[in-house]
């Protein structure tokens, strides 16, 4: 039986492991967005502004296909999904509120464009890899 401790120390790492990936995911974005595939499971859902997106090819070929960006964050919380999934210790609710900016400083063609946004995803760990992967998420502009 684990100890206190042992949950408080397990939350901790997980906490910072959440914290890490969602400031690779946003690097990967706005650096490396050709990348952005390894981040989701294989059947992952994204809804794009309330636009249903299945899959982790055609996730990653609707982010690809985006102009590109540069996020902030302005605030990141996340809470154990426990009580809905009693045998995954390493499932969370991920929320994300910050700003994109789209476009280069150097493009001309593209305007820059400063859009803030809400983004909720499920975080877990990939029982086949062993990393952690979005199996789903929501992710909205602030109009």
């Amino acid at each position: 039986m684990a100890t206190n401790t042992d949950q408080q120390r397990k939350y901790r790492e997980d906490a910072n492991a959440v914290e890490n990936f969602s400031k690779r995911y946003y690097d990967i974005l706005d650096t490396r967005r050709h990348n952005v595939d390894k981040f989701y499971q294989p059947q992952a859902k994204l809804i794009w502004n309330g636009s249903e997106i299945n899959g982790q090819s055609a996730i990653a070929n609707h982010l690809v296909a985006l102009p590109p960006t540069k996020h902030h964050i302005y605030a990141l919380d996340y809470f154990p999904m426990k009580d809905l999934f009693p045998d995954e210790d390493t499932t969370y609710q991920v929320f994300v509120s910050g700003a994109a900016i789209y476009g280069t400083p150097e493009s001309t063609t593209i305007t820059k464009e400063k859009r803030l946004f809400s983004h909720i995803f499920i975080l877990t760990v990939d029982v086949v890899t062993s990393t952690w992967v979005i199996a789903n998420e929501c992710f909205r502009f602030h109009e």
